[in-house]
């Protein structure tokens, strides 16, 4: 017979036929699902979009179907951007527009959606509904109304991951709600990666979940054959849905073991251990974590109970081990593969002498279960530690277990207490009692670590792959920042339309130093140039959805940004789907829980809601940028090509930046409250407006102001712009009004002054300079939770202050 490999699979069942333990309908804790994912291209195996389905009901019921206008461009390797024009008729009830995204090829994978669905048209039509399909992992959207009345406009900003199976379509549903005529615009940019996989993303389920197999070495009668009464049931329910939230599934197979050492290799891919309890007579496990036991379950003995102490003083920092070589098993390349985990601190304190120590996890079958415990693992060896042991006498020490946990106080040695894990218990002659212990390392605490894999010896050379980048017009601050200020100021005295586009990129690969920045004008005929060279910046996802007013949240790669300086500038968001992006400013991370701080609505730009996927660029003051001058109007195509030492990417798509004059542009004004908050939703009492002012000019030098911080003077000739529009419960327009605040950083708008219908009051506040109104005004409407009547006077006047 010809050599056969053959995939076995454990069944959920025991080995006498009975169904396994814990085995919920769900199957939730047997197994550990944990997968990788594969690198598909938005061209190749994803469809051009072109998949859509509009269902529109008339009054009379008839089911009409719409026509619609279309576009869809490839922006590069591995994203798509699709852009959707319907126009809805008036006399309809209803409209359920679906967008759908066809696999080809049988691909799978996974896609990142961004992207914004924009409704005008009078107001009595508006989006009522938006939903994704069930192959969604995350999804989410906020919701902003930014005017009314016949211009009413509704906007939604869109992020989600879904998971791409074969066949199986993704699609995004927009419900609105009918009465008049409405123009919809859908605009969806799709990026295809292998994203890092969080605790809670599964995919399908291959290793057996440990807890059950130590639990199956206890009681099969083909192992220790122990009562399955013997067992502690509700603590291995605990640590299976522990585990199974870690994802750290084993599999393995056996010709002979000794069941002891079998479960204490178990419990050492797991960071566990196995105890019985001494009142109840029970097998439990103990997981090595911060927070299994509760803090009510922690023992204290004071120094006066100690008859005798003997310590093991920590070990000296030369001595500990601060790089772990680990090997595991590759189920995708059906052999042992290896790679190493790096304490990049402990090293740097030796001068860069590495101190070598092996981990083995033959059981896990992917490098990711392996990374995380090696981990854990260098955490305990290369920390210091205090071990030993003690005498006492006091009573409550023989109800202790082992692996329990117990806050420790030796003022000859160390300050305050310390929490050591009880190792072994030693009852001696009389009343005494011998305690093994060592000092606790939180293995959730930071680790500066590298983790480096060892590559197959016949690899092969990695052509460039397509790297993320985002294009912009350079704000007053950059553009200063690359040409100087004096050569800006008088660029733009000559041409106040001046500005330069600019660029930040991630490195796709390892082998590639840097990209190539291209720019095209956009006229028929020319060709493309090579504008600027591109140095990869530092770049983190938002591991969450953060509102305007959030400042500090967490990131899936804070090792990334862990070394920058603070007051680092950070791009965050896109400039062409629809509004500009949002400058940000790093502040710092803290080493412990990796949340980042950052200043929000830095320079010329408005705090914005952004969703998880997110890409923040760390990209400082020096980006990369064209130095030809553009004008207001002109459309620059930007193209960032990845280089290798075997070539350069082949130029297969770009994305368009919209000269707006964005350098000669004031800054608009930042820390708007109203009634004392920010972006409130209703008022109760008179309307009062408060801000404070900016100056593009005073921000090229000193500390880079967010649009919480305090306020500046106003740039020469710059007018702040105060616009009340109020609107009645039908969002029929009352009154607009324009008022001219520039001597002033407050406006009240009292009851008694505005319509006695009034039930909404739309407010921007801008700036205004030579012409020219800043890039991003604030915008915010908000609703009176009181309905006016006489003797409120009617009239409206406002004056100018």
């Amino acid at each position: 017979m010809k050599e056969m490999l053959l995939w076995v699979k454990r069944t959920r069942i025991r080995n006498d036929g009975r169904e396994q333990w814990y085995a919920t309908s769900m199957e939730r804790p047997w197994v550990c699902e944990i997968g990788e994912t594969q690198q598909l291209s938005a061209s190749g195996e994803i469809s051009s979009f072109d998949y859509h389905t509009i269902a529109q009901t008339n009054y009379d019921g008839i089911i009409d179907t719409i026509e619609s206008s279309k576009k869809y461009e490839t922006v590069d390797s591995y994203t798509a951007q699709l852009i959707n024009y319907y126009t809805i008729g008036r006399n309809f009830s209803k409209a359920i527009i679906t967008q759908g995204i066809i696999p080809k090829n049988n691909a799978n994978g996974f896609v990142r959606i961004s992207g914004f669905i924009e409704q005008q048209g009078e107001s009595e039509t508006e989006i009522t509904a938006l939903t994704a399909s069930q192959s969604f992992i995350e999804f989410g959207y906020t919701e902003t109304i930014s005017s009314s009345g016949a211009n009413y406009r509704k906007k939604y900003t869109i992020s989600g991951l879904a998971k791409l199976m074969p066949d199986q379509e993704l699609s995004i549903s927009i419900e609105l709600k009918g009465g008049a005529l409405a123009a919809l615009s859908f605009s969806i940019n799709v990026l295809v990666d292998s994203p890092k996989l969080n605790d809670t993303t599964r995919l399908d389920a291959y290793d057996i979940n440990p807890i059950h197999k130590i639990r199956e070495i206890l009681t099969d009668d083909t192992a220790m054959n122990k009562p399955e009464s013997d067992v502690n049931d509700i603590n291995f329910m605990k640590a299976a849905d522990r585990i199974w939230d870690e994802g750290l599934g084993i599999s393995w197979s056996i010709t002979e073991k000794a069941c002891l050492e079998a479960i204490e290799e178990l419990c050492g891919h797991i960071e566990a251990g196995v105890r019985i309890n001494r009142q109840t007579g029970l097998y439990e496990v103990v997981l090595f974590r911060d927070d299994w036991f509760e803090e009510s379950e922690i023992h204290s003995i004071t120094v006066n109970k100690i008859k005798n102490m003997q310590l093991d003083p920590p070990v000296f920092t030369d001595e500990l081990i601060n790089k772990l070589n680990v090997s595991f098993y590759n189920r995708d390349a059906i052999k042992d593969s290896s790679f190493s985990v790096s304490e990049n601190a402990a090293i740097r304190n030796l001068g860069g002498v590495e101190v070598p120590g092996d981990a083995d996890f033959p059981y896990f079958m992917n490098q990711r279960n392996a990374t995380v415990v090696a981990q854990w693992k260098l955490k305990q060896m290369s920390s210091p530690v205090w071990k030993g042991s003690f005498t006492t006498a006091e009573y409550n020490a023989r109800k202790w277990n082992r692996y329990d946990l117990l806050k420790l106080a030796w003022p000859r040695k160390w300050q305050g207490e310390i929490t050591v894990r009880i190792m072994k218990i030693n009852l001696g002659t009389g009343a005494d009692v011998s305690i093994d212990f060592v000092e606790v390392v939180p293995y959730s605490s930071h680790l500066w670590s590298d983790v480096v894999i060892d590559e197959p010896i016949d690899v092969g050379v990695q052509p460039p792959l397509a790297c993320p980048y985002e294009p912009f017009e350079m704000p007053y601050y950059l553009a200063v920042m690359a040409l100087g200020q004096r050569q800006v100021n008088e660029e733009l005295n000559y041409e106040n339309n001046f500005g330069l586009v600019g660029v930040v990129a991630q490195q796709p690969q390892s082998n590639s130093l840097y990209a190539v920045m291209m720019t095209h004008n956009g006229v028929e005929g020319e060709e493309w140039l090579r504008a600027a060279t591109i140095n990869y910046e530092p770049v983190a996802e938002l591991d969450q959805i953060i509102s305007r007013t959030l400042t500090n949240f967490t990131v899936k790669d804070s090792a990334a940004i862990s070394g920058l300086p603070i007051g680092t500038l950070i791009k965050c968001g896109s400039d062409w789907i629809g509004t500009p992006g949002e400058w940000m400013v790093f502040i710092g991370i803290d080493p412990y829980t990796g949340v980042v701080s950052v200043k929000r609505g830095a320079l010329d730009s408005l705090p914005q809601d952004w969703g998880i996927g997110t890409k923040l660029y760390f990209c400082g003051n020096d980006v990369a940028y064209d130095s030809t001058e553009y004008i207001a109007g002109e459309e620059v195509l930007v193209s960032a090509l990845t280089t290798t030492p075997s070539g350069m990417l082949e130029n297969k798509g770009s994305i368009a930046i919209e000269m707006n004059a964005r350098a000669f542009r004031p800054y608009p004004p930042a820390n708007v409250k109203i009634n004392g908050e920010y972006w409130p939703e209703e008022i109760e009492t008179d309307l009062v407006i408060t801000w404070v002012d900016r100056n593009r000019i005073q921000q090229t030098g000193g500390e880079i102001l967010g649009w919480f911080d305090g306020g500046v003077s106003s740039e020469l000739g710059v007018q702040t712009h105060l616009i009340l529009t109020e609107y009645d419960e039908n969002q029929i327009e009352l009154a607009t009004n324009n008022v001219n605040v520039t001597a002033s950083n407050t406006y009240t708008l009292p009851i008694s002054s505005m319509q006695a219908a009034t039930k909404t009051v739309e407010i921007t506040l801008k700036t205004i300079r030579d012409g020219y109104e800043c890039l991003q005004p604030f915008e915010h409407i908000i609703e009176l939770s009181l309905f006016f009547s006489a003797p409120y006077n009617i009239t409206h006047i406002v004056t100018d202050i």
